[in-house]
């Protein structure tokens, strides 16, 4: 089941002027209530995220992303214990909202493999390739080798993936009687071949139609799975 792309952003909006971070309204003094704890996190958390694309992961202080939502740095710290805590947060929510977009197709368990892995790819490629997640990962290709908790980050997302790819394969493989060695060596192959193509698009800075996406999401589906009997 092919899954419908969505429009990928121009390049003229992955350099555009980005407005000043605006602060937050001021939180109320005192200890929060629990039930506002949940929502006293999301807050910090974006927050984090603008500040972040704003003015780079190494430029953004604590007492910054504090000042900017408005609390004091001892609230903060409370519930994130440093900068690192506060990115892989970021990034375990753009996790969960891939998941959440995958869930009703990959609950079916009549979807064969090819129709889970295209819907997988296609709804990772086109979050990565605009907004939020765009952000981050240009952040982390950016800075990754200045600060290792980005790549880190990066390393504990791309081995989410490995595990859900894995976990297709190894389902159809039972379902379809076709035996397979190392789900997830072959779940590795394949995820490092849609994160080269995808590192290429974002570092020659290249505008990727929906149909260049789609097309080259088949061709690589088409070679993985023509290899299936050797996994």
């Amino acid at each position: 089941m092919k899954t419908d792309p969505l429009p990928v952003p121009k390049s003229g909006t992955r350099t555009r002027k980005r407005a000043p971070l605006r602060l937050q309204p001021r939180r109320p003094r005192g200890r929060p209530k629990a039930e506002d704890v949940e929502a006293l996190e999301a807050r910090l958390v974006s927050v984090a995220r603008q500040a972040f694309a704003l003015h780079g992961y190494g430029a953004t202080s604590i007492n910054a992303i504090a000042r900017s939502a408005r609390v004091s740095k001892n609230t903060l710290y409370a519930r994130f214990p440093s900068k690192a805590a506060l990115f892989q947060m970021i990034v375990a929510q753009q996790i969960a909202n891939v998941d959440d977009e995958l869930r009703p197709t990959l609950d079916k368990d009549e979807e064969s493999l090819e129709e889970k892995l295209r819907a997988y790819v296609n709804v990772a490629l086109r979050r990565s390739l605009g907004g939020e997640v765009f952000e981050i990962n240009r952040l982390i290709m950016g800075e990754s080798h200045q600060f290792p908790e980005l790549g880190e980050a990066a390393r504990a997302r791309f081995q989410i993936g490995v595990e859900h790819i894995a976990r297709f394969i190894e389902a159809s493989a039972e379902r379809d009687g076709i035996p397979c060695r190392d789900p997830a060596a072959a779940a590795e192959v394949f995820l490092y071949s849609v994160y080269g193509w995808y590192s290429y698009v974002v570092i020659t800075n290249r505008v990727v139609t929906e149909k260049e996406r789609a097309a080259w999401v088949d061709r690589a589906l088409g070679i993985f799975l023509a290899s299936r009997s050797e996994w």
